[in-house]
């Protein structure tokens, strides 16, 4: 036979506390669900290339950013790459915004 649990509410606090933590999760989860899939912008369109030996992104972005400030571009290639350093390494694939 099974015994049936008793609990007892002791602490009102301790219930309310919870809730406030679940309904947070909950509202947050929802949240970056929503800003994810609210969006219609497209994607910017990228160039991939393979970086070679002594290329810097100051070198890259004189070739590919000669309209627009290299400053702004080299920016944008570390955030589309996810970059840690803007130190690059021959044979390193990297996506370019056109």
């Amino acid at each position: 036979m099974s015994k049936v649990a008793s609990y007892s509410l002791k602490s009102p606090v301790k219930l309310v506390r919870g809730l406030v933590i679940v309904g947070l999760a909950i509202s947050f989860s929802m949240a970056g669900i929503n800003g994810s899939v609210a969006t219609s912008e497209q994607p910017a369109p990228l160039d991939y290339i393979t970086v070679g030996y002594g290329e810097s992104l100051w070198d890259l972005a004189e070739v590919f950013a000669q309209d627009q400030d290299p400053r702004d571009w080299i920016a944008e290639v570390v955030a589309v790459n996810a970059l840690s350093t803007t130190v690059l390494e021959p044979g390193q694939r990297i996506a370019l915004p056109r």
